[in-house]
């Protein structure tokens, strides 16, 4: 899928932003509503055995859902779990991995995402090894705290500096997102927006309605 996904309404799907319910059933009632990529973001899983194994059996649950819809499944963080369960790559925040050494990893075909929020993540960027990048945040954010906000104008600013597809993330509501893509996103990436809506699958069908508007 390295060279065709669509990163227009981006899932990250967090288990413990799901108000209380399976991270299984939200994913399932996102890829309803239009999502059309996921992420599975657990930051604290490998702390622990039973942690690994509760992330192991969340992405085979995940892949074994989202592969008959050909939505691309990633990993954040983890390259290692991508590969045991073959998944369709990984995210890496700054810091948490050699995207080069992932790329060895994972194979030639393999989607690599990074997070990249100044001017200078974005020259480290080599497009031979990475297929997107992930800025923000964008608005203030309960899910990613301590980076400054950019607010539409500079990630408008830093994305001119992306050789590779950007996707804004933070913050980002159906009522914020149309900034976003007009500074020119490949798409929008949400957490909470999705995750803890009364109806995951109405929330994400409003992404994507905002996204198919956007590209018309």
């Amino acid at each position: 899928m390295r060279h065709s996904f669509d990163l227009s309404v981006y899932f990250v799907a967090d288990p413990s932003e799901c108000a209380g319910r399976d991270v299984v059933e939200v994913v399932a009632a996102a890829a309803r509503g239009g999502v059309t990529m996921v992420q599975l973001r657990s930051k604290n899983a490998m702390a622990t055995p039973e942690g690994r194994h509760t992330l192991l059996n969340q992405a085979r649950a995940l892949q074994a859902l989202l592969r008959p819809l050909h939505i691309p499944f990633l990993i954040n963080d983890y390259p290692d779990i991508a590969a045991e369960i073959g998944a369709d790559g990984v995210h890496l925040g700054q810091g948490d991995g050699d995207p080069a050494a992932a790329r060895a990893l994972l194979g030639p075909d393999a989607i690599i995402g990074v997070t990249a929020f100044t001017p200078a993540h974005f020259a480290a960027i080599d497009p031979d090894v990475l297929d997107y990048t992930g800025t923000g945040p964008v608005y203030p954010t309960k899910t990613d705290k301590g980076k400054p906000v950019l607010g539409p104008g500079k990630f408008a600013e830093l994305i001119k500096l992306s050789l590779v597809p950007v996707v804004g993330i933070g913050g980002i509501t159906p009522e914020n997102a149309p900034p976003v893509l007009e500074a020119g996103a490949a798409g929008v990436a949400m957490i909470r927006a999705i995750s803890a809506a009364s109806d995951p699958e109405g929330a994400a069908r409003q992404f994507s309605g905002l996204s198919k508007r956007a590209s018309s």
